[in-house]
Parts: structure tokens; sequence; C-alpha cells
């Protein structure tokens, strides 16, 4: 099918926008009716202009009905979303308190998780260290080397020219 629009006239689109702001229940989705209407809340008596606008005004209640529908369907799928999001929140919200020694096997837990933790964040921090001490080594090593090809350079130009 083809994907460009048709070419219409301005008063096709400013008399059929109008009477769709209008009246907008009543038109339909059917050219036969529309047209008839047209000739009822118009003064057109063109056949030509008349069956323009009515298949302008049943192309603008089509796109409109479509765009519903797709709002519509975006709405019923962000609500199934948050319905289903909803129970697995409600459910951790209902939790009944620990009981007194689950609360300390909690406690236990997370004082072993903080030291394991910090255990991790300094030997995290050791690697860190090492690679930033290698970096700073070989960018050390990196500018000697230019330094001394930049020399090397100076020192040949000047054979060069004699």
């Amino acid at each position: 099918m083809n994907d460009l629009g048709k070419v219409r006239i301005g008063k096709v689109k400013s008399v059929s926008g109008e009477l769709v702001r209008k009246y907008p229940a009543a038109f339909s989705t059917d050219f036969d009716v529309n047209k008839k209407l047209i000739y009822q809340y118009t003064d057109i008596r063109s056949k030509h202009l008349n069956n323009r606008v009515a298949g302008y005004v049943t192309r603008l209640i089509v796109s409109q009905k479509t765009r519903e529908e797709a709002l519509k369907l975006e709405e019923a799928e962000l609500a199934s979303q948050q319905s289903a999001e909803a129970p697995v929140m409600e459910g951790a919200q209902e939790e009944s308190p620990p009981s007194e020694a689950a609360a300390e096997t909690a406690a236990e837990a997370t004082a072993a998780g903080k030291a394991e933790a910090e255990s991790e964040s300094k030997e995290a921090a050791e690697v860190e260290a090492d690679e930033e001490a290698e970096d700073e080594e070989s960018t050390e090593g990196a500018v000697e080397e230019k330094a001394e090809e930049k020399t090397e350079e100076k020192s040949e130009e000047p054979a060069k020219k004699a």
C-alpha cells in the first residue's frame, strides 16, 4: 500500500475539521452516512466537494478511533503491569516481625556480612592501588621515551640542514 498521503485542498480539511469538532458523535466510519450528514450540516451542494469532505471526515473518525484504541491498550498494559507488581509489594509489607531467634540469626549474618564486605573492600582498595602504581610507572616510562625521541630528532635536524 502506498504510504504517501493524498493532497487535499485546504477547504476540505478546514470544513471537515470544523464539522468533526462541532458534531463529534454524529459522524461514523461509514462514508455513505457521513455524505448525507455533510449535506445536512453544510451548504455544500457540489457533489464532488461533498464527497471529498465526507471522505476526509471518515478518515478523521477512523484515525481518531484507532488512536483511542491504542491509548486503551497502553492503559490496560500499564494497569496489568502495576497489578502484577502490587502483590509482590503487598506481600513484603504484610510480613510478621521475626522472632527473637530469627533476629539473633539475622544479626549474626549481618555482622558476618559486614566483616566480609570490609575485607573485600580492603582487597579491592589494594588492587586499585597496585593498578594505579603500575599506571604511573608505565606513564613515567612513556614520558621518558618520548623525551628521548624528541632530543634525538632535534639532534638529527641540524645534521640534515648541513
